[in-house]
């Protein structure tokens, strides 16, 4: 099924590397320390560096400016023995290569598909500073939802911004997003890059209430105070009715 999508991509053959990319690169990095390599070793099978999408391979142009160089996009496939700690090797990864990185993590069926946003580390320009990582939920390619199977479908290559570098990597970033939304109860649409960035910031406020209703939960267990519980069941009720109005406003 992996094979499947990654040819429903329909990037040229002449961006194809499929290099495998051994972990003493990673082991070798100055930042990279024991619990890093105890990662790496249990929970990553392989590294391949799939594909390197660049103006010598593809009809793109590159994007820099004063903050952003966004020159090539390797896409680099990791097979991982589970999805435990699945975020923590994207930042390794992503912090040691310097450049735009499409990472899709392969288990089985299943994929799980991340990107970061960098800009130019003015100290030190042999490296890039992570400003936000984004990631897909986990997607099983042997049955996708209808949103899912509508997602897949869009990250096809003819599908995306060809104006230079910088606008195809955000658009793959909107379409992950949009992906994201749809557990709100949305439908996968692509929109406009304005519409998207909307949706994002409104999903980003959802998660944030979501994560200040468990706080509060959590604190309701610990509290004895009767008039305290009530106090924080009130705070929560107040949330949910704002979570409802964020989701409503997505549509």
């Amino acid at each position: 099924m992996f094979d499947k999508f990654i040819k429903e991509l329909n990037i040229p053959a002449k961006c194809r590397v499929g290099k495998k990319i051994f972990k003493k690169v990673f082991y070798e990095n100055a930042s990279f320390n024991k619990k890093d390599k105890e990662i790496f070793t249990e929970e990553i099978k392989s590294i391949e560096w799939l594909f390197s999408l660049k103006s010598d391979t593809i009809n793109i142009q590159p994007y820099v400016d004063g903050d952003k160089e966004y020159e090539e996009i390797a896409i680099i496939k990791v097979d991982v023995i589970s999805y435990k700690r699945i975020k923590k090797i994207c930042e390794i990864i992503q912090k040691t290569i310097p450049y735009p990185l499409i990472l899709i993590f392969n288990r089985e069926d299943k994929i799980l598909i991340s990107a970061a946003l960098k800009r130019v580390n003015k100290a030190d320009e042999s490296k890039n500073t992570v400003e936000e990582y984004f990631y897909t939920d986990l997607v099983d390619l042997s049955s996708p939802s209808d949103d899912e199977e509508k997602f897949l479908q869009s990250l096809n290559l003819n599908s995306l911004s060809f104006t230079n570098f910088y606008n195809l990597y955000m658009d793959i970033i909107n379409r992950m997003n949009l992906l994201n939304v749809t557990k709100y109860g949305e439908k996968y649409e692509v929109v406009s890059e304005e519409k998207a960035r909307d949706i994002k910031k409104i999903s980003d406020e959802i998660e944030e209430t979501d994560k200040e209703i468990i706080d509060l939960r959590n604190k309701m267990k610990k509290e004895v105070g009767f008039n305290k519980r009530v106090e924080l069941n009130m705070k929560i009720k107040q949330l949910k009715e704002q979570r409802k109005i964020l989701i409503e406003k997505l549509k």
